[in-house]
């Protein structure tokens, strides 16, 4: 993994070159102490948890209120109604809702590379393998969410179709809805199988008797882009001081976390804000920050390859209402669905505060 210090110096270099930034501009403005952004998402981040733990968006002159969401239908009602400024949700929700909708949300960072994204099955309904969901359902957040097509991509490849009719879809709604769903072997009187869990789930499904883990996406696909952080075209350009300074403090708080000497602080952060164990917490840290694969993204920076292979897999399973081009979606701009405008000067801002 490329250390902080080797991003920022490759950083630099392209934004001089680019003219993207000048060394002689005043430094970027903080926004107001008094600053309040309502942030929804599936779950916390080692980043967003270290940042929010150790003062970082505080320093960055923001109070960040996180808003627990319960599904992406409700996710981006939400958003788009204004109630939340700033979401963390799947790079493919965003792709969606930008082709499909015609919705101008942009991608603005990245968050996690599909951090211990594994399909969880519950053995006391009968399912020790994949070859046993023929003919069952499935649980999954809604039937366009993201991890669907991670899901065909797994029960594609050992010879389950959803376009056949080999499986069907359960919505039940957000990981954490699912996982307990998926616990309890039941919802709404119907039996849970299996479902795409990620992380503190998928770590946490490991100690239970009842539940097994069939597969890792990663060995189907890789590298990928799983969730990203997101924002409104408009909500961004009105408020770019504020995108800039949240970024900044995600940013920090990554930094944080990926310091050795902090790991113990780290995990002990990760076990009180998760409410989970200290075993579980520790294998969440190694997967979200010792895991150079899947795990979070260094510097929140987006993975482009793997943003390419997130929107190639909607493509394979026909998720667009149109024709699109995986790698001229991904390239980053100002005007696109992926915008690493913000990114590039939080990163450097965030660099500068840290030295």
């Amino acid at each position: 993994m490329k250390s902080f210090r080797t991003i920022l110096a490759a950083l630099i270099c392209a934004v001089v070159a680019g003219g993207l930034l000048t060394f002689n501009s005043s430094p970027v403005a903080h926004a107001d102490a008094s600053t309040c952004i309502q942030y929804g998402s599936f779950n916390r981040s080692v980043a967003y948890i270290e940042a929010q733990a150790h003062g970082f968006f505080t320093q960055e002159g923001l109070c960040v209120t996180y808003n627990q969401v319960t599904s992406s239908t409700q996710q981006w009602n939400s958003f788009l109604s204004g109630q939340y400024n700033i979401i963390s949700t799947t790079a493919d929700n965003v792709v969606n809702q930008y082709v499909n909708n015609q919705v101008p949300a942009q991608i603005i960072a990245g968050s996690d590379q599909g951090v211990a994204l594994d399909l969880i099955a519950n053995t006391a309904n009968g399912i020790h393998s994949i070859a046993d969901l023929k003919g069952k359902t499935v649980a999954v957040d809604a039937s366009t969410s993201g991890y669907v097509f991670a899901l065909e991509k797994i029960l594609s490849a050992n010879g389950l179709s959803l376009q056949n009719g080999d499986y069907s879809l359960q919505v039940i709604g957000g990981t954490s809805l699912r996982y307990q769903a998926l616990k309890a072997g039941t919802y709404n009187g119907a039996p849970v199988y299996a479902t795409i869990l990620m992380a503190p789930f998928t770590e946490e499904a490991h100690y239970d008797a009842n539940l097994t883990d069939l597969a890792p996406f990663s060995a189907y696909t890789s590298p990928y882009q799983g969730p990203t952080i997101a924002v409104t075209q408009s909500y961004g350009q009105a408020n770019s001081s504020v995108v800039t300074n949240f970024l900044s403090g995600l940013i920090l708080g990554r930094k944080f976390a990926a310091t050795p000497a902090n790991k113990d602080t780290v995990i002990a952060d990760i076990a009180s804000a998760d409410n989970v164990s200290t075993q579980v917490a520790t294998d969440v840290y190694n997967d979200a920050i010792l895991n150079v694969v899947t795990g979070e993204n260094p510097a929140e920076q987006v993975n482009i390859p793997g943003l390419m292979n997130t929107i190639g897999l909607r493509q394979q399973f026909g998720g667009f209402n149109t024709t699109v081009s995986s790698a001229q979606l991904a390239v980053p701009s100002g005007s696109s669905v992926n915008n690493d405008q913000y990114w590039i000067h939080a990163f450097v801002q965030a660099m500068q505060q840290s030295h």
